[in-house]
């Protein structure tokens, strides 16, 4: 009897440590390949010289200037957490980066990507710790495989677009005065 408790006892123990193990450990991913839902609300500034403005959908963003063009597209989880998804062009570069903010609107992960002419990438994410990004993963890519390689000699020419842009609450996004008021687009 006694024999049979400890089995059903160091069952249950497994079984807690299995279930619980990858919730307690596992942070939610900020990936930056996430497709942004139809949903999200959708902001550009075309050029270095605009001023950001709501657009109905990411397709009726008219074409960004290489020069201080940018788009967001901003969406919420049914928890009240927010993400938004940023992309710049560039003449030799491109960035795309993806914010992941908790519901009281405070930055918790962080996914991000360059991509070069030159045929090689940058990506990483990880969780914002105290104001500081903490990537989880990080490392160089080939841009049409997307398999690993070594630090390209150009990315030392490159190194501060290999940073992203650290938002800490939704409140310091560049559109975040936009957000205040309610959609004023029709409907899709």
């Amino acid at each position: 009897m006694l024999v049979i408790k400890s089995k059903r006892l160091a069952l249950f123990c497994y079984g807690l440590t299995f279930f619980a193990v990858p919730i307690a450990s596992a942070a939610p991913p900020c990936d930056v390949k996430a497709v942004a839902p139809q949903s999200a609300r959708t902001y550009a500034k075309t050029g270095d010289q605009e001023a950001w403005r709501e657009f109905r959908s990411i397709q009726d963003v008219p074409a960004l200037d290489t020069d201080g063009g940018v788009s967001a597209q901003i969406w919420w989880d049914k928890a009240g957490a927010s993400s938004v998804y940023m992309v710049e062009p560039g003449e030799d570069f491109w960035t795309y980066t993806r914010y992941c903010f908790d519901k009281t609107g405070q930055l918790e992960r962080v996914g991000f990507e360059v991509r070069t002419a030159w045929g090689w990438a940058y990506r990483l994410e990880g969780p914002v710790v105290k104001g500081a990004l903490r990537a989880d993963s990080a490392g160089f890519l080939n841009a049409a495989n997307e398999r690993p390689i070594p630090k390209p000699e150009d990315a030392n020419d490159i190194s501060e677009a290999l940073k992203p842009a650290l938002y800490l609450k939704t409140s310091k996004l560049p559109f975040a005065h936009l957000l205040a008021h309610p959609s004023k687009l029709p409907e899709r």
